[in-house]
């Protein structure tokens, strides 16, 4: 499958000692700026999947909000194809964001409840690109049957769709404009352990046809041992691991990824045979 892939290219995103804190306390209470990344490095080469774990507070969203532009660090820098991206130009800027696209956990409260699924799917098309109504209802319906929905689906309203069909949506809106990264922050949390695997297999099929990188956010360790090829553990702001899930372990494992493993897999020698064994076959 496409995870055995080995890619020379430059690097697609890049995280260079990236920091960012936030400020706590109300308003009769001291402030206090407290730190959530503190000089975080890791790399997404094109067509890879990393997998972004740690426990809940421990940044992984803060980084996925700061891999899609939306905010920007305290220190440090984001380098998309080589370019920093806080430096680049509007056209440059406009073309990363259209580049690098976004799933999150709350599909529901991710949609507008009084659009269509067409009409969601359409969102980023109508932003990006001009077509004919004709084409563009195409193109829908196209995207729709890619994600393993009805075209008759385009006509129905989010609350008429499971959390899994709705989900399938998300992902339909997405890959609309042929992305090379999307962000998925616990996109697959929020739904049961069958939906959950339909999803990351319909992850898995896009990602071999069309080459997308994933960064893929979550804190349930089994999601990321089925679709990523390198795991990186996010730990008291920094990544604390960086895992080749493609190689077989030479070194011993970070504790917080001892921790984390621990609680909910068998032991790490068990769980790590049982991931090499599975790659490539």
């Amino acid at each position: 499958m496409g995870t055995c892939e080995k890619k020379d290219a430059m690097d697609l995103l890049k995280f260079d000692g990236i920091h960012k804190s936030y400020t706590r306390g109300g308003m009769f209470g001291d402030r206090q700026r407290h730190a959530v990344l503190k000089g975080v490095h890791l790399s997404i080469a094109p067509g890879s999947c990393i997998g972004l774990l740690g426990r809940s507070g421990s940044g992984k969203s803060t980084l996925g909000r700061i891999a899609l532009g939306i905010e920007a660090p305290d220190a440090g820098t984001v380098l998309y194809d080589g370019a920093a991206i806080d430096q680049m130009p509007a056209a440059r800027f406009r073309d990363f964001r259209r580049n690098n696209q976004v799933v999150f956990q709350n599909s529901l409260g991710s949609v507008n409840p009084r659009f269509t699924a067409g009409q969601i799917v359409a969102e980023p098309l109508k932003n990006f690109k001009s077509s004919t109504a004709a084409a563009l209802k195409e193109k829908i319906n196209d995207l729709l049957t890619q994600v393993g929905l009805r075209r008759e689906d385009a006509d129905k309203y989010p609350h008429q769709f499971s959390g899994g069909e709705l989900q399938r949506v998300c992902i339909a809106r997405a890959i609309a404009l042929n992305p090379r990264l999307i962000v998925l922050d616990e996109a697959v949390s929020s739904l049961d352990m069958v939906v959950q695997s339909r999803i990351i297999d319909l992850l898995m099929a896009l990602r071999d046809a069309a080459g997308i990188a994933y960064l893929f956010i979550s804190h349930d360790l089994r999601v990321l041992a089925k679709i990523a090829d390198r795991l990186a553990v996010l730990h008291d702001g920094r990544i604390v691991e960086d895992v080749d899930l493609t190689e077989p372990r030479q070194q011993a494992y970070h504790p917080a990824l001892i921790e984390l493993i621990g609680a909910v897999l068998p032991p790490i020698s068990e769980w790590s045979k049982r991931r090499n064994e599975a790659i490539c076959v």
